[in-house]
């Protein structure tokens, strides 16, 4: 089974990397170290691989490019689009390919000490919905990020916060709407290392929920280039599989 999930990453990887040329992709979500401030430049290259099991031992690796503009200090926008690519695995088999490409845009800037984000964004039904490779849907979100710097930038708050209106499926169903959030604060170790931690959540309309622990760690490369190893588990739920998962993040500044 670890040699066949490694043969699809490394398949996904591939595959990811060639999407990405082709549909240049991206995903936001969550709260992350430096979630509210913009990248030194105004390109950023954003690789995101991620393993994830759930209790009904469904697995999957997603193989995730983001490209984000930004411009402006105290104001200014941004966008993203993005386009995850997913290997899946259940007991009834398994599956790869594209899934929902994602497309959004908003105002920024900073206040002092705290750096903001808005956006509204559409997740397009370009996965398989058989296959669980995508939702099937049109869905519609707003949402926010922000962090709290301190002026030696040692210390930081990073907050996230989203509000899915999901579309009509395949299968003519609309499921309840959803509210995303996440909490983290932390700060820095050393001159290349910052570390954070804290809580993520989710809330469906129908008032099922998960509640989740995320531990973050970021290894500054360059100036242009960092790292980032992402531990969350779900610690407790309502009618959705606790799952755990583990991310690495490669970030390019261009």
């Amino acid at each position: 089974m670890a040699y066949h999930l490694v043969k699809k990453l490394k398949n996904c990887i591939l595959a990811g990397i060639l999407g990405s040329i082709i549909l240049i992709p991206s995903n936001v979500s969550a709260d992350s170290i430096f979630k509210g401030l913009r990248g030194p430049t105004n390109w950023q290259l954003d690789e995101r691989i991620i393993y994830s099991k759930n209790e009904k031992n469904v697995e999957a690796i997603t193989n995730n490019l983001i490209l984000k503009y930004w411009n402006g200090d105290e104001l200014g926008g941004w966008g993203f689009i993005s386009c995850p690519y997913k290997y899946i695995s259940s007991s009834e088999g398994s599956d790869n390919g594209v899934s929902d490409i994602s497309i959004g845009l908003g105002p920024r800037g900073r206040i002092d000490k705290f750096n903001w984000f808005l956006y509204g964004a559409l997740a397009f039904p370009t996965g398989n919905f058989e296959n669980k490779l995508g939702n099937g849907r049109f869905d519609k979100k707003i949402g926010y990020f922000v962090t709290y710097l301190t002026t030696n930038k040692r210390f930081e708050i990073d907050g996230s916060l989203e509000y899915n209106f999901t579309g009509e499926n395949k299968k003519e169903i609309n499921p309840p709407n959803e509210l995303a959030s996440g909490l983290v604060t932390g700060g820095k170790l050393s001159n290349r290392v910052r570390f954070v931690s804290g809580l993520t959540g989710l809330i469906k309309e129908d008032e099922d929920y998960s509640l989740g622990l995320r531990l973050a760690t970021r290894y500054i490369v360059s100036k242009s280039l960092h790292s980032e190893l992402v531990y969350d588990k779900v610690i407790d739920s309502k009618n959705i599989p606790k799952s755990s998962s583990i991310s690495l993040f490669f970030r390019l500044n261009f």
